[in-house]
């Protein structure tokens, strides 16, 4: 019975292999494993005849040596070896593995400080995520990696701007615009893999798609005219800030992360005596880009408008100029 099953393990072998005889061809690549590019070879059983090796790049290369030397040069790495005596045909897939690191993300600098944990509301504040080393200049940051990255997405949200659940982000922006690209224009200079912040500042959106800038910034809409700023004369405590980001190596791999820091108290004064205006006593409107309804933040519809789908309008008016109507079933005060 054992000499009848390892007959067998060696005819299905040989048919796996495509071979009319039964005898069992091989190959693998040495190392299997490796930090991409590397240099490896494939190894075959030695037998008399040809080996065509079939490389991903498409080349193909045909010789009686049964090893062949490769670079291995994506993290999932698979050639085709096909062997012949001119009779028989077996034909086997080998494959090799890249151990390379996903990109490392550590804290961003603001404003180029490696020491500033705290964001000053309203103000104009950098957050820069290119690599510095350890230095006199701070402790490492920014992200960390041998090959090619960029960044996909930054967000930053404030703990204290949630509606119905979903938090109103901050306003990014990476002047000059660019799709696709994340720089900013700060103190006369454009930083890579950056983006700039008003911290606390949203603001609707203009026909462009982009944000309105709280001033004048290279491919932003900038309204001195009519406000846009959802938020205006709306006081917060202080309280924290989460900064979201997702990058993307070379191997289109994502990686992502987020870091907390503090955003200070914005500052009140009134002559008069009047009380500040808290969030929840904002008065601002939401619709989403399918809705032809606007609604006051207050009304129980916007709940049912997921939180990334949301538009929002500082005035009806604005709502209105932007072809929106006015909710009949809440339409506000």
């Amino acid at each position: 019975m054992r000499t009848v099953l390892s007959l067998a393990l060696v005819v299905l072998l040989a048919a796996l292999c495509g071979c009319t005889e039964p005898f069992v061809f091989n190959a693998f690549v040495d190392p299997p494993t490796g930090h991409v590019p590397y240099a490896a070879h494939i190894v075959c059983t030695s037998l008399p005849g040809t080996y065509t090796y079939e490389l991903p790049d498409g080349t193909s290369t045909t010789t009686k040596q049964n090893e062949f030397d490769v670079t291995i040069d994506e993290l999932a790495w698979t050639a085709r070896v096909t062997w012949t005596d001119g009779r028989q045909v077996c034909v086997v897939n080998v494959v090799a593995q890249g151990t390379n690191e996903l990109p490392l993300i550590l804290a961003p600098r603001l404003n180029g400080d490696a020491y500033q944990g705290v964001m000053r509301p309203r103000e104009a504040t950098l957050i820069d995520f290119t690599h510095v080393a350890a230095g006199l200049s701070g402790p490492e940051s920014g992200v960390v990696y041998d090959g090619a990255w960029h960044v996909v997405a930054i967000h930053v949200e404030a703990e204290g701007k949630v509606l119905c659940g979903a938090i109103m982000e901050d306003c990014v922006y990476t002047p000059p615009w660019e799709a696709g690209a994340f720089h900013a224009l700060y103190h006369g200079q454009v930083w890579e893999n950056a983006c700039l912040v008003y911290p606390l500042f949203t603001s609707e959106i203009a026909s462009n798609g982009r944000p309105y800038a709280p001033e004048a910034l290279p491919g932003y809409s900038y309204d001195g005219a009519r406000n846009r700023n959802l938020l205006l004369g709306v006081e917060f405590p202080e309280q924290t800030a989460v900064v979201r980001i997702v990058v993307e190596d070379d191997w289109g791999r994502q990686t992502s992360a987020s870091f907390s820091f503090a955003v200070a108290a914005t500052s009140f004064w009134d002559p008069d005596g009047g009380k500040p205006t808290r969030f929840k006593d904002a008065v601002f409107f939401v619709s989403s880009r399918a809705n032809a309804y606007y609604y006051r933040r207050d009304c129980v519809e916007v709940c049912s408008i997921p939180g990334p789908d949301r538009i929002y309008f500082a005035s009806e008016a604005n709502a209105e100029a932007a072809g929106k109507r006015r909710s009949p079933s809440c339409p506000g005060t």
